[in-house]
């Protein structure tokens, strides 16, 4: 129901749940799609980025 427009908020009345639950569905299936490794690749990215400046650092250092 929320994916085709309607708010949380009326969903979880209309269920009888807290609106948190209906958040917390929403957050996992992001997660399980993936949506949520998004920091992860930032990371490696980052610790990449890292390794060639201390390489760098090193090079130029001899």
């Amino acid at each position: 129901m929320v994916a085709n427009g309607e708010s949380i908020l009326s969903v979880a009345r209309k269920m009888g749940i807290s609106d948190s639950i209906i958040h917390a569905w929403r957050a996992a299936e992001k997660k399980n799609k993936g949506e949520g490794k998004q920091p992860s690749v930032l990371e490696d990215e980052v610790d990449s980025l890292r390794r060639q400046l201390r390489q760098t650092g090193m090079e130029r250092d001899i």
